[in-house]
């Protein structure tokens, strides 16, 4: 009998399988399992296709984190398709099957949708990693398009009806797509129902384009769906590095900093693709495409109870809440087929067709599906006379003096070619608002220096009696300027304001919102549509944006949505009675017969149907418009929209106690106030303002 080589199995390795099967897994969160582990992705709709790395997607591997992390119980993703957002679910899945088991429910919107993503993305992740497959149970029943039975953990996939929401529970929800869903009532503490029983152990992964949302203001408009959960959230958004200047700014459309997707209005959507890019909303550096992998490779979470400056550094401590969000936009996804060009395509095709059709659809889809952002209905806007306006206009108000109701007075100034338009408005309680005198200074804003240090005194240190007659005089809380015009205008505003500020007398008041508030500031409208409500930035004043990571500027400019302020005037406008957000004009605006040319340089703008401000004609005025918007960006700027009038702060008291109002020194000199047009039967108005001294104004 021939003697065999090998009789015997080798001991110690027999001993080192068996022993092996006690080890417990390696303890690694979703986002390391799944750089170890990485998949085939093969979008059939278009897309991404290849292998799933998480440095082609960083911004996924937080969220990932978060799923193996004690410290929350619920991770809530809102975006747009051509994301990756499910790809976190199915990591999650891979993850739980292979090292970390426990059931888990995956609810999805329809019956129908629950068997083709099973059969399309599911049962090919499973025969694709043996981890997984070997694990499978054999029977026919451990595999089925709604079940699936694994060694140590089971899988159910289900259509988000009541009846499924109601009878199931698990340790670990997948909510899909929950915006789809068509139950009623509170999705989220329907889910929380489900999972309640374990306690810390369990784990809400809910992902959903953001379509039940109705705008951008999370009290208002994120009362269901997803963003209501990004609401309860941390709030995180994903900021990035200026390939260009270095500076770091964000996507997401609530940033402080947001970088906006811009494209030409005219021309073909050819040529809409082509010249699509991202704006730099610190030095308007022009990124394209093919730079937004590099910016992503920089970027990171930053949420709420944090700030990130524009160099990158993060202070603060992020807040503990039971619920982590994380909003994807469309602009920082690397999948979407054809980039930021097809995004702006995409969105400029939406916009023609509403203009055209009055249909918004399109656009609705566009927004929700394509740049994961909440759609905000065009606003109806009802036509407006100047002459209506003007007829509101009354005798008993003055040019020049601060009427009952005024809490603190804002200033701004529009720059011309040879003169300053200025406007000051005073604020109330809600809103409320009076015109209280309007200027035109002449001058050479691109060239003089001189002609800019006139304003100091004409319009910062420029202080208004009160009406009572008490002599007391109330100062200006905040100033703001346009830094846009001919060239050479935006070097000469920023050399002003340096100029100021080594005079002190440009205070820097602090932190209101997140933004840096200064009593002095320059402004500057924003381009874009999408462009965030107001942002303050340091641009490079220095003429040298483009130096590639160059230091930032000094000079802080507020950077403000136009059209979104228009609105907001729009509506103020409409009101005709006392109360919040009512604006009241003196008689001496109107000129002695019709047409009253500062009233109609008020209505010169009308609203077009994608939500841009234009004016009728070329030729018209729209001094008094942009000075009125330019007063409420600064009124904004300081709080105005946070104010608690119950408590007010002391600059928004009432007279008595108002720290802006103070009595002038009697020699002090009369400063020259300037009436337009007064009407004949106005009785006369009482004591011009006065400019106290600077010296006593910054002690002040």
């Amino acid at each position: 009998m021939e003697e065999l080589e090998h009789p015997y199995a080798d001991p110690w390795t027999l001993a080192d399988e068996a022993l092996s099967v006690l080890e417990p897994p390696k303890r690694q969160t979703v986002a390391e399992f799944a750089e170890e582990h990485p998949r085939l992705l093969a979008n059939e709709g278009g897309g991404y296709v290849g292998r799933f790395r998480c440095d082609q997607a960083p911004y996924l591997r937080e969220p990932m984190e978060c799923l193996t992390s004690l410290d929350y119980l619920t991770i809530a993703v809102p975006g747009p398709g051509q994301s990756a957002k499910t790809t976190i679910a199915e990591n999650w899945l891979l993850h739980s099957v292979a090292s970390n088991p426990g059931n888990l429910l995956w609810y999805m919107q329809t019956d129908d949708g629950v068997e083709a993503y099973v059969k399309q993305r599911i049962n090919p992740m499973i025969d694709a990693h043996e981890v997984m497959a070997s694990r499978l149970g054999k029977r026919p029943v451990d595999d089925s398009l709604h079940f699936k039975n694994f060694r140590t953990m089971r899988t159910e996939f289900l259509p988000a009806t009541k009846r499924n929401l109601i009878n199931k529970s698990a340790p670990r929800i997948v909510a899909d797509e929950i915006d789809a869903w068509t139950i009623e009532g509170d999705v989220k503490a329907m889910l929380d129902v489900r999972r309640q029983t374990f306690g810390r152990q369990s784990k809400i992964l809910a992902l959903s384009h953001p379509d039940k949302a109705k705008g951008l203001n999370p009290a208002r408009d994120w009362t269901s769906g997803i963003m209501a959960m990004y609401a309860d959230s941390d709030r995180r958004v994903w900021y990035w590095q200026c390939p260009d200047c270095g500076a770091w700014s964000s996507p997401a459309p609530i940033a402080a900093r947001v970088m906006v997707l811009d494209y030409p209005e005219e021309g073909t959507l050819d040529e809409v693709e082509a010249e699509a890019r991202l704006v730099c909303p610190v030095n308007q550096c022009r990124i394209k495409d093919a730079q937004r992998r590099e910016m992503n490779a920089t970027g990171r979470w930053i949420g709420d109870g944090q700030i990130i400056a524009e160099d990158g550094t993060v202070t603060g401590e992020l807040v503990k809440r039971n619920t982590a969000g994380f909003w994807i936009v469309g602009a920082m996804s690397p999948f979407v087929l054809g980039g930021i060009g097809a995004l702006a395509r995409a969105k400029a095709k939406a916009e023609r067709e509403l203009e055209v059709s009055g249909e918004e659809e399109t656009l609705r889809q566009v927004m929700v599906k394509q740049f994961g952002v909440p759609y905000s209905p065009p606003r109806s806007v009802n036509l407006l006379q100047g002459s209506d306006i003007a007829e509101r206009a009354t005798v008993h108000l003055h040019l020049g003096v601060v009427p009952e109701g005024v809490r603190f007075i804002t200033a701004f100034w529009d720059v011309q070619i040879a003169h300053f338009d200025i406007l000051f408005r005073g604020w109330g309680v809600n809103g409320e608002s009076w015109v209280i005198d309007r200027q035109r200074i002449g001058g050479d804003p691109a060239t003089s220096p001189e002609d800019w240090d006139r304003l100091l005194d004409e319009v910062v240190l420029r202080t208004f009696p009160l009406a009572d007659g008490s002599g007391r005089h109330m100062g200006v809380r905040g100033v703001g300027y346009d830094s846009q015009g001919q060239p050479g205008v935006s070097q000469q505003a920023y050399d002003a304001w340096t100029r100021w500020r080594t005079k002190k007398a440009v205070k820097f008041i602090g932190k209101i919102a997140g933004r840096d508030v200064f009593s002095v500031i320059p402004t500057k409208g924003a381009n874009g549509l999408m462009a965030p409500r107001l942002t303050v930035t340091y641009p490079d004043t220095s003429g040298d944006a483009a130096k590639k990571f160059g230091s930032n500027g000094t000079v802080p400019v507020a950077m403000f949505n136009p059209n979104t302020f228009k609105d907001d005037l729009n509506g103020q406008l409409q009101k005709a009675d006392d109360g919040p957000w009512a604006v009241h004009f003196p008689s001496a605006l109107r000129a002695k017969s019709p047409p009253h040319p500062w009233f109609e340089q008020l209505v010169a703008e009308k609203r077009q149907a994608n939500g841009r401000w234009e004016k009728e004609s070329r030729s018209a005025r729209n001094e008094a418009l942009d000075t009125m918007v330019g007063n409420h960006v600064v009124a904004h700027l300081h709080g105005l929209n946070r104010i608690n009038w119950k408590r007010p702060p002391s600059w928004a008291a009432p007279w008595d106690e108002n720290s802006m109002v103070t009595v002038p020194e009697p020699d002090e000199p009369k400063a020259e106030t300037i009436i337009v047009a007064p009407t004949a039967t106005a009785p006369a108005p009482p004591p011009a303002a006065t400019k106290p001294r600077l010296a006593s104004r910054l002690a002040g």
